[in-house]
């Protein structure tokens, strides 16, 4: 079973040493800017329209709830807000734009366990020392899907076919979280399987329903559409009871596969925000996490609601940092 680590995170003197020589070089470029500075410093914000970035395609978790955050912010400021998909490297090349814009608020990224992936892969230098989390506001519990025409419809079967056939399983970018839930899954099973990576979960999803791969991970609330219109069949969910997204699907664990995994979502500023930016931010995402129209969608769309506030979403993406690294070093996935 792959469990979290509880060990301490004496291992990150490093990189918090390293961050802290970059935050210098920041500050140092912050004050060739300084008339720049000089005409926004009385500006409350947000002064002009927010963009968020959401590193992956158009129609996964992260795009969707994104833009129902971006909605719902509208009615508690005064400016518009918009999402842009900035997608590639496991979601790296939109977190590492967000984190490196300039730190004013009006650019606020979206983030999932792969920030606490990265340096464990070595697929960019971006960690949770990079940003300044604002609030995560949702999880999400694996989910293992296959085409609707397969010849394995339960997952006895597909364990069986898998251990004698190479299966495909599409991810969402190598390195990415459903990467890392594809091959807990697939290593706790014992089957035999090529990962094939894709920009979001999205566009793997599309991929198994069209038969290009065999099956994917992905979250429960993501895949649950194409299940219930017939393109996809869910065989277990990663959690440890049903979902309301597969209410009908099993999960993992009471056939046997002692493995509980997912992913999560949350909203982050760059690092270096001054204080009252910051809290500004946070009082509005207060605001949308209650906002009955956020609520709603994510009701609607069966994503649990989950808060976890800046200090609590801190800890949580140190021990996350942790968690994914003793994971890589037991599947022993590299980047």
């Amino acid at each position: 079973m792959v469990q979290d680590a509880n060990g301490d995170s004496s291992d990150r003197t490093v990189l918090n040493r390293r961050n802290a020589i970059k935050s210098l070089g920041v500050t140092g470029v912050a004050l060739t800017a300084g008339c720049i500075g000089d005409l926004n410093e009385d500006e409350e914000w947000p002064s002009r329209p927010v963009e968020i970035v959401s590193p992956w395609a158009a129609g996964g978790g992260a795009d969707r709830t994104s833009r129902a955050v971006a909605d719902a912010a509208e009615n508690h400021t005064e400016v518009s807000w918009n999402v842009s998909n900035q997608t590639g490297g496991s979601g790296s090349v939109g977190m590492n734009a967000a984190a490196n814009s300039e730190p004013n608020g009006q650019t606020i990224g979206c983030t999932a366990p792969e920030i606490a992936l990265f340096e464990h892969l070595g697929i960019a230098e971006l960690s949770p020392d990079d940003i300044t989390p604002i609030m995560q506001y949702t999880e999400m519990p694996a989910a293992l899907v296959v085409n609707k025409d397969a010849e394995y419809s339960t997952l006895d079967e597909w364990i069986s076919y898998g251990e004698s056939n190479e299966l495909q399983m599409a991810n969402s970018g190598n390195g990415s979280s459903w990467h890392m839930a594809a091959a807990g899954i697939a290593d706790e099973a014992g089957v035999q399987v090529e990962h094939v990576s894709y920009d979001g979960a999205a566009p793997a999803m599309t991929a198994v329903a069209n038969g290009e791969a065999d099956c994917t991970a992905a979250g429960a609330a993501e895949v649950a559409p194409q299940v219930q219109d017939g393109n996809l069949q869910a065989l277990g969910v990663a959690f440890e009871e049903q979902v309301d997204a597969l209410p009908d699907t099993p999960t993992l664990q009471e056939q046997g596969l002692d493995i509980q995994i997912g992913s999560w979502l949350g909203h982050f500023a760059p690092a270096g925000i001054d204080d009252e930016t910051k809290s500004a931010i946070v009082d509005v995402y207060e605001s949308v996490y209650e906002d009955d129209q956020f609520a709603e969608f994510m009701n609607n769309n069966d994503f649990m609601r989950v808060q976890r506030g800046p200090d609590e979403f801190s800890s949580f993406l140190d021990e996350q940092y942790e968690y994914y690294g003793n994971l890589v070093e037991e599947l022993d996935i590299s980047g």
